[in-house]
C-alpha cells in the first residue's frame, strides 16, 4: 500500500496559482512556509536564482532504490484574447543549491495548442521515478493527460537526473550533502504560455510524492 512521503500542501480550496504576461516558464510556488529542515517565508516562488518553494524528496537514504510516484494536477486558462495559444505543462527536477538551482525537464505535455482560448483545461502529470546513490541516476516514466485526452503517452522521462546522492556518504570532511538542505533533489511544476497576456492563468491543486 502506497503512502505519501512528500506533499506540496495544495488543494482545490488553496491552490498554487501563476499567470500574467511573459512567455518563459512560470513555476508554481508554495502558499505556506513549509520545508524540511529550513525556515522559509511565504510565498515561496522558485526562480532561476531561488529554489525555495520546490517539493523536496526526503533525504537520509529514505528513497534510495525506492520507486516514487509523483502526481501533479491542476488547470490552466489560455487568454481569451489569444489566437491558438500554445501551452506546455511540465514537471522539473531541481538540483544544485538553493541559490543556484538547475532545472531539468522530467515529464512534459510538450508545447501544444489546446484548440480553444478563453476556456479552462485540466491537466494531470504522473511520473514514476527511481534511482540509487550507487548509479547516481534517477530515471523512470511519464504520462500526461489534458482534459480527457492523453497528451503524452506512457514513455521514458524526457530527461534523467545524474549525480544524485540519496544520503550522506563518506565520513568527516569527505561527507557529501545536497545543496538543497540535505534533500537529494527537488521537484517543481511549471507552465509556459506561448503568448504574453495578462489574463493567462493556471492553478496547481495537487502535487505529491507516493512510495
Amino acid at each position: 500500500m502506497s503512502q505519501i512521503v512528500a506533499d506540496f500542501q495544495v488543494n482545490g480550496l488553496l491552490p498554487s496559482t501563476v499567470g500574467g504576461t511573459g512567455t518563459t516558464v512560470k513555476y508554481f510556488g508554495r502558499n505556506v512556509a513549509f520545508a524540511q529542515g529550513a525556515t522559509w517565508t511565504s510565498p515561496l516562488v522558485p526562480s532561476s536564482t531561488n529554489a525555495n518553494g520546490v517539493l523536496l524528496v526526503p533525504g537520509d537514504n529514505k528513497m534510495n532504490g525506492q520507486k516514487m510516484v509523483v502526481t501533479a494536477a491542476g488547470s490552466y486558462f489560455p487568454a481569451s484574447a489569444a489566437t491558438s495559444e500554445s501551452v506546455e505543462v511540465a514537471l522539473y527536477g531541481v538540483t544544485g543549491t538553493l541559490t543556484s538551482p538547475t532545472y531539468t525537464k522530467l515529464a512534459t505535455s510538450g508545447s501544444f495548442t489546446p484548440g480553444a482560448d478563453g476556456v479552462s483545461y485540466n491537466f494531470t502529470i504522473i511520473a514514476t521515478l527511481m534511482g540509487t546513490t550507487a548509479s547516481g541516476v534517477v530515471g523512470g516514466n511519464q504520462y500526461v493527460i489534458i482534459n480527457n485526452t492523453i497528451q503524452t503517452s506512457l514513455a521514458a522521462l524526457t530527461n534523467s537526473l545524474t549525480g544524485i546522492v540519496f544520503g550522506q556518504s563518506g565520513s568527516g570532511s569527505n561527507q557529501v550533502q545536497s545543496g538543497l538542505g540535505g534533500a537529494p533533489f527537488g521537484l517543481v511544476v511549471g507552465i509556459t504560455f506561448g503568448s504574453s497576456f495578462s489574463t493567462n492563468a493556471a492553478s496547481l491543486n495537487e502535487f505529491v510524492i507516493e512510495a
